[in-house]
């Protein structure tokens, strides 16, 4: 009877050894204090990893001009507005800066792994803005 009772007694103590545990575990991190400013810069695209995938892109600037480029290793390259060829530019991370060819100027910045925006200028300072996303890898 004393086996019964001893058993009993240590499943007890570690059911309530686990219930601790558990509990413990499931309780989320304390939220860490925000401010106005924190919670504005938490938005930018660049405040999260960015992987960026290699393959090709394609989208669309603001007037509906077909834009498209290839990203391999750490080269953007083949960058075209409809049929008007701007080159290509080493990326940096998930961007790349302003890179000119003949006065015809792009620059862009990875927004997610497959989502790529930026700016065109053409040999007249016109810009336009673009988005362009992932078709094949």
């Amino acid at each position: 009877m004393l086996k019964k009772i001893g058993a009993a007694t240590a499943v007890l103590a570690l059911g309530v050894g686990l219930g601790t545990w558990q509990a413990q575990a499931s309780q989320a991190p304390a939220a860490a204090p925000t401010s106005a400013a924190g919670a504005v810069a938490n938005t930018e695209p660049s405040r999260h990893a960015v992987l960026p995938y290699e393959g090709s892109y394609m989208g669309h600037d603001m007037y509906g001009r077909t834009v498209r480029f290839t990203f391999r290793g750490n080269q953007m390259s083949h960058f075209t507005v409809n049929s008007t060829s701007f080159g290509g530019a080493h990326v940096s991370g998930h961007a790349w800066h302003e890179t000119c060819s003949n006065g015809l100027c792009t620059h862009g910045m990875w927004t997610d792994d497959v989502t790529v925006e930026g700016q065109w200028r053409d040999k007249n300072g016109h810009l336009s803005h673009w988005t362009a996303h992932l078709y094949s890898h």
